[in-house]
């Protein structure tokens, strides 16, 4: 079983858990999903984002998470926003998340991943409606066994209201191509059990817990607001790893000033307001979001200004 494999166990294709931190794909950025005023993809400058959020440091490319707004896009969309994505990535490290409500649909999105050359896939479990434990394994298996390419496990409880125990953390990771997890809870007590018992790469998915995932053994991170501040999180990182602890913490604060910010104005216009303000224009979110106030969009600016983000 996966789950009592060692620490330096092998996958597959031959990587070893230590190697594959030697890699370095650490921080991944999430990249949101440019519309033009009439809700279509803009398609350019979904890829001037991409080469600019690499360019500030990122070690790769999310793609068509709940960052991008995935479900408010067609399949037709996601596959295309990837190849955009693959495109101006340059052979950086590519996750192409292919989940959906269908195991079907989910299939053809992975099968299309592999084929125009992502590196990993990734899956919410099906949400909305109440699954079991093993219907959502059997998803995961499934969509694993359409393809070659490795897995990445997603636990959002807070969107899915799947909260997964240890046991069934087990499960998953007992399939050999499951080999990543994208952690967006809070329970650090969970993460440093996954961790300690199955060996995967795992990345944090809050924002204002970075610091606190990696001390609970977080590997990296993949975060909406580091569409527009990559740069702190590489900062905590690099921090961290150096044990200097303080440091990481003040810089930590100053990225939860703007969470608290950005959450309040709502998180997906308000990045990508801010991703105007350095430069990509990247319009607005898909109805029914709404959209920014005024005085909304001058508190985001004077924070932004604030905390060394403009």
């Amino acid at each position: 079983m996966r789950g009592s494999i060692k620490p330096n166990g092998s996958f597959p294709n031959g990587d070893t858990k230590n190697n594959m931190k030697e890699k370095k794909n650490t921080i991944l950025v999430p990249v949101i999903t440019p519309f033009t005023d009439g809700e279509t993809i803009d398609y350019d400058a979904l890829q001037r984002h991409v080469e600019c959020v690499l360019g500030q440091g990122a070690d790769g490319i999310y793609v068509c998470g709940s960052s991008a707004e995935c479900f408010s896009l067609s399949e037709q969309e996601r596959m295309k926003s990837l190849e955009a994505i693959l495109e101006a990535a340059g052979g950086a490290f590519v996750v192409a998340h292919v989940g959906t409500f269908a195991t079907g649909n989910s299939i053809r999105l992975a099968r299309h991943a592999e084929r125009v050359g992502a590196d990993v896939i990734s899956c919410m479990p099906p949400f909305g409606l109440s699954y079991s434990f093993e219907e959502i394994k059997s998803y995961y298996t499934d969509v694993m066994k359409s393809v070659e390419l490795p897995m990445m496990a997603y636990n959002f409880p807070a969107a899915t209201q799947t909260h997964f125990t240890l046991e069934q953390f087990l499960g998953l990771f007992a399939e050999e191509k499951m080999q990543y997890l994208k952690f967006s809870d809070v329970d650090f007590y969970m993460l440093e059990q996954v961790k300690s018992h199955t060996g995967a790469f795992i990345y944090s998915g809050k924002d204002e817990n970075f610091l606190s995932g990696l001390a609970a053994g977080a590997d990296g991170a993949i975060g909406l607001t580091f569409n527009f501040m990559v740069g702190k999180f590489k900062e905590i990182y690099r921090l961290f790893r150096e044990g200097k602890a303080e440091e990481a913490r003040t810089i930590q604060h100053s990225v939860n000033e703007m969470v608290r910010t950005v959450c309040r104005y709502g998180i997906i216009e308000a990045t990508k307001y801010l991703v105007g303000l350095k430069g990509i224009g990247v319009g607005h979110a898909r109805k029914p979001f709404a959209r920014l106030t005024e005085e909304a969009k001058t508190h985001l600016r004077s924070m932004a200004e604030r905390e060394g983000i403009l």
